[in-house]
């Protein structure tokens, strides 16, 4: 939690409702020089009950959820290191949902290379059912045909 964010948000909605310090120090049941150093940055550590009670007597909701990640936990080894073992579809949501560019060209390009096309087959089973609701898998199943077609030079000419 980035307290130095939470207290200049908590200041905001205190001089919003026209509330002095003292006075939200009070409904929350904290020290008002608690309550000054929140709002002035200068604290590294408060309780979580102490936010809590803040928040909620300036009508702010605390909101818990998982992280989004914007880079993948690891590095997308399985596109490199597919040795005879199939992409599993837990590795190929990662890739498709916080994987690069880059990493969806090895997708493709391990799609390309599987001979019996059961890897293209559970990509493309993956990539339409996350694409229902996240707006990567929307933007990796919108650009799969394309990656495909340059990782594909095509028949080659006739002589």
């Amino acid at each position: 939690m980035d307290l130095r964010a939470v207290g200049q948000l908590i200041a905001r909605c205190r001089r919003e409702r026209g509330l002095t310090l003292t006075q939200l120090a009070a409904a929350a049941g904290v020290g008002r020089s608690t309550l000054a150093a929140l709002e002035g940055g200068k604290l590294r550590e408060l309780g979580f009950g102490k936010v809590a009670r803040l928040c909620a007597a300036v009508d702010l909701v605390i909101d818990l959820r998982p992280p989004l990640l914007a880079t993948p936990l690891m590095p997308h080894r399985h596109l490199t290191e597919l040795a005879g073992r199939e992409l599993s579809k837990t590795a190929i949501e990662d890739v498709i949902t916080r994987g690069d560019f880059e990493a969806w060209r090895g997708l493709v390009h391990a799609m390309r290379s599987d001979p019996t096309g059961r890897v293209g087959d559970r990509v493309l089973r993956v990539s339409r059912a996350l694409s229902e609701h996240d707006p990567r898998a929307r933007a990796f199943a919108t650009l799969t045909p394309r990656l495909l077609r340059q990782a594909d030079p095509g028949p080659p000419p006739d002589a």
